[in-house]
């Protein structure tokens, strides 16, 4: 198994002068923790798409590899001033000289209980759709998330995706993050790009149109956003709860 991590965001909301998957909590980087978490589960070659403060995320890469011995690729992306599909895209190349089917995919500054991450591994097994998406049940669990900020998804009674977005009027699931997709979404990606769309969610509507995107239900378990002071906060409860 394989997994990319998007670290090359601006940083316009937690600008603490290094990217926010090396900031620090109890002892760890965002990303260590991120390498630790899916090395456990089975994840074997590792591919960090960096962007602002990209120079900081190659000095830290030694210290990567020789923590959790395994074998991680660097890819730049110069345009991080534009959306995070654009980052994804950046791994194509890495996806096809691997020979890969199918790859896991996240951001460098999400946290999740190991548990979720576990879950998802397991139900994601089989991919049959070009894409599936970790999703959330609005609930107790997930009661600490910025309600304005999270991308809200709206999926049927099968769990393919209907609509996704911020600013969704409904919707029934939140998007955690978490993705497993087959190396032909690049495919899907290169047609929003020919449209100047460059968001993951733009990717993901085009792939609705033809039941090509699915939700996976992993509820119960505690996972957040660090996208700004708040979310840093919450984060840093979260972990003195040990509910992270």
């Amino acid at each position: 198994m394989n997994l990319v991590i998007l670290a090359a965001g601006k940083n316009t909301r937690l600008d603490t002068g290094i990217p926010k998957s090396l900031v620090t909590l109890n002892d760890e980087t965002l990303m260590a923790r991120h390498i630790r978490i899916f090395k456990r589960y089975g994840v074997e070659k590792f591919c960090i798409i960096s962007g602002y403060g990209a120079e900081k995320l190659q000095a830290a890469l030694p210290g990567f590899e020789k923590s959790h011995d395994v074998d991680i690729t660097i890819l730049h992306n110069e345009r991080f001033d534009l959306e995070n599909g654009f980052s994804v895209f950046r791994a194509k190349e890495w996806v096809e000289e691997n020979n890969m089917g199918d790859f896991f995919l996240t951001m460098g500054d999400h946290v999740f209980d190991p548990e979720f991450v576990e879950e998802f591994i397991k139900k994601s097994d089989g991919l049959e759709t070009t894409l599936q998406l970790a999703v959330d049940m609005p609930g107790e669990s997930n009661k600490h998330i910025d309600i304005e900020d999270v991308t809200k998804v709206q999926v049927d009674d099968q769990g393919f995706i209907d609509s996704i977005g911020k600013m969704i009027p409904k919707f029934n699931r939140y998007d955690t993050g978490l993705f497993r997709l087959k190396s032909e979404v690049f495919e899907v990606f290169q047609q929003s790009f020919d449209r100047e769309e460059y968001t993951i969610s733009e990717s993901v509507s085009k792939l609705m149109a033809s039941r090509e995107a699915k939700s996976v239900l992993v509820e119960g378990y505690t996972w957040n956003d660090v996208d700004n002071p708040d979310d840093l906060q919450s984060t840093i409860k979260l972990m003195d709860e040990n509910r992270l």
